[in-house]
């Protein structure tokens, strides 16, 4: 090479990342400007200059400046399609082209003329092809993986070269994703539907593709379902057109669409010295935030966490991320192996929602059954009130009859927005069958209710349970309006706080005649008030339960009690009415029609005169009766004035030397104080 030799090597951009190629082949100085970041070779003093198309031009402007003389300067294919390089110079008459394939120290003729015998049986072959007279290029057809490295391309024209190189990137070809169709499964419209490597996307309906397909506005490197408010599930058959990256044609494939809800699946699987309960969620865009396992037998709690457990019970499964739970037993023992429920909580940051399912570990298999329904139910009228009705294996649907016929059917899909009433359980799959009321009723609610619950998996029977409802204008409510009692036995008398269960203050009864006493854990059979009215021992003001016991029912003990009570938090208290009728009062029989007419038969006045004796004789019973309560009253009065008189005489004794004390017993303090307070008492 001499002084007059001229090269015009360009192989870089406005890049500051610098690298040696080593298919240039010179032995030329790599100056590196670091204001235009150009590579310039020198060869001995040769003067240096740009073409003269760009003599003059903007540097920061210009095309080739920016990019380079070779285009692309890097390209992904595919293997197997057709690549494209060329040399962004016109050709002149006499020019000569060369390409150098990757790893090669040769520079081959498009023409053929220069190469080896494998490069000049490429060129004959058709592989390398030039593909237009105006520039320098080369066409590969087709491409495979060897060809992934740097090309070369080299324009001669006298003494002068122009070279560029382009990165050449070979990545597998693109397939169909399996969900197309012909794959033999459905998807659901949260699966990923896009080919690897997607740059564009049409996702049509296959009798719009037609008509719409040219107009449509692609999605940029995903494809996903056009869902709207008018098609929200997008069920049904799609028409799915990618552009992909390496590759000129366009993909085309079908797929079927079902619209399905999120579900738990549930697993069991047993070996002799472990089990493992699965419960994984699918059908979400969600993940799972916690997992908990609750064993029935007995109550017992287990928050599951990937990484923690206990001596006998930790995690299993492949992540919250893939929303997976399992529950792995060591050494499972008699209550382990029975039912269990998994409640699983997912979402995101500002969402999160709850839903289970029933895991049967048991040996034998349980029949299908309602699980301890509650017999009564109380609640305040107008406010919102839940009842619950629950199986022990999932369930398909579920229903309530209310007092008066009503019919109420649920779905977990029926929800506050949609009515007065709505699901209120977790999850059919838990057995969970629950109807909330946004407004309880006592005309319409009050009364006796049934449930029913039906899974077709296990019978064709539907299971129902029966409970009573009562309802209360205020919050106590008692367990029974009208309680039935014999004098001189006992009687129990009760009202709770209304929820059940909110912790009470204090808690009092009123007495048909008036009298009124409050009762608490001190009020037992030994400190009874007024010697037969004591405090349940299953009472627990800190429950909501107040319950009174009369240990000797007297006759005007019958009649209406008024039981009150003050909740935790509230300004005032509550009050509830509970009759105790005398079981043994004989209440009167419809007799039959009296004869009409204005005489009176022998049979009538018999029966008048037996009538007048009865009355008479009963006015004399009861005089009597009054007469001897009058006497027993007085004779009580004295020995109570007899024992008084003998306290004070005995306290006059010991007042001279102090040698006698006198001290009454706790119980008469009780009872005296007691008697005392219900003196000053009223309601």
């Amino acid at each position: 090479m001499n002084n007059r030799e001229k090269e015009r090597i360009h192989f870089g951009s406005l890049h500051r990342s610098v690298y040696c190629c080593p298919y240039l082949m010179v032995s030329f100085s790599c100056i590196c400007s670091v204001r235009w970041s150009l590579w310039i070779l020198l060869a001995g003093g040769i003067k240096v200059h740009l073409l003269r198309t760009v003599i003059g031009a903007n540097l920061l402007t210009s095309f080739e400046i920016r990019h380079g003389y070779i285009y692309p300067p890097s390209v992904t294919v595919a293997e197997g399609e057709v690549m494209h390089l060329r040399l962004l110079v016109p050709m002149q008459e006499g020019d000569r082209c060369f390409y150098r394939e990757p790893g090669s120290p040769t520079d081959v003729d498009v023409h053929g003329i220069e190469g080896g015998p494998a490069a000049r049986s490429n060129v004959s072959q058709g592989r390398m092809l030039r593909f237009g007279d105006a520039e320098c290029s080369i066409r590969v057809n087709p491409v495979h993986q060897r060809d992934g490295g740097f090309w070369r391309l080299t324009l001669l024209r006298g003494t002068e070269r122009i070279r560029g190189v382009t990165m050449v990137d070979v990545i597998e070809k693109p397939s169909v994703p399996e969900i197309g169709i012909g794959s033999g499964a459905a998807v659901t419209s949260l699966d990923e539907i896009s080919p690897e490597r997607t740059e564009y996307c049409f996702v049509l309906r296959q009798d719009t593709v037609t008509n719409e397909g040219a107009s449509s506005v692609p999605m940029y490197e995903r494809c996903h379902l056009p869902l709207s408010e008018t098609d929200p599930t997008g069920a049904g058959v799609w028409s799915v057109i990618a552009g992909v990256q390496g590759q000129m044609r366009e993909m085309t494939y079908g797929i079927h669409i079902e619209n399905k809800e999120e579900q738990i699946v549930t697993t069991v699987h047993k070996e002799s010295d472990y089990h493992v309960l699965s419960c994984n969620l699918l059908y979400t865009k969600f993940m799972l935030k916690f997992c908990r396992f609750v064993r029935l037998a007995d109550g017992l709690g287990l928050n599951v966490i990937p990484g923690i457990g206990t001596p006998r019970y930790g995690y299993v499964g492949a992540g919250f991320e893939r929303n997976e739970c399992g529950l792995e037993i060591l050494g499972p023992e008699g209550l382990d192996k029975g039912t269990w429920k998994c409640l699983l909580g997912y979402g995101d940051e500002s969402l999160t929602k709850v839903s289970g399912a029933i895991v049967d570990n048991s040996d034998t298999n349980p029949p299908f059954a309602i699980m301890r329904p509650d017999e009564l139910v109380i609640a305040q009228n107008g406010s919102m009130t839940s009842f619950q009705c629950n199986a022990n294996k999932p369930i398909d649907y579920c229903w309530f009859r209310g007092p008066h016929g009503q019919f109420y059917s649920l779905s977990e899909s029926l929800t506050q927005e949609h009515g007065h009433y709505w699901y209120g359980g977790i999850s059919l799959e838990m057995g969970e069958c629950g109807i909330t009321f946004a407004t309880i009723r006592d005309f319409e609610h009050a009364g006796q209710w049934h449930c029913y619950v039906g899974s077709g998996r296990v019978s064709a029977l539907e299971m129902s349970a029966t409970f009573e409802v009562r309802i209360s204008v205020t919050q106590m409510i008692s367990q029974q309006e009208r309680v039935e009692a014999s004098v001189e036995f006992p009687a129990l008398l009760g009202c709770d706080s209304i929820p059940r269960g909110t912790p009470l203050q204090y808690c009092r009864f009123v007495t048909p005649t008036g009298q009124a006493f409050s009762l608490n854990e001190n009020i037992t059979t030994d400190r009874p008030i007024l010697e037969r009215f004591y405090s349940n021992p299953n009472h627990n003001l800190a429950k909501g339960s107040c319950s009174l016991v009369i240990g000797s029912v007297r006759a005007e003990d019958f009649g209406e009690w008024i039981c009150a009570g003050k909740i935790e938090g509230h300004p005032m208290e509550h009050i509830y009415s509970i009759v105790l009728h005398n079981r043994d009062e004989k209440t009167p029989s419809d007799g039959e029609p009296e004869p009409s007419g204005g005489t009176l038969s022998a049979a009538s006045i018999s029966g008048m005169v037996i009538g007048a004796v009865a009355v008479i004789g009963g006015a004399i019973t009861i005089g009597y009766w009054q007469f001897r309560k009058r006497l027993h009253r007085q004779a009580v009065a004295m020995n109570e004035e007899i024992q008084m008189r003998t306290i004070e005489s005995q306290q006059e004794l010991a007042r001279p030397g102090q040698r006698i004390s006198i001290i009454s017993s706790r119980s008469d303090s009780s009872s005296t104080n007691s008697q005392s307070n219900l003196q000053g008492t009223a309601l």
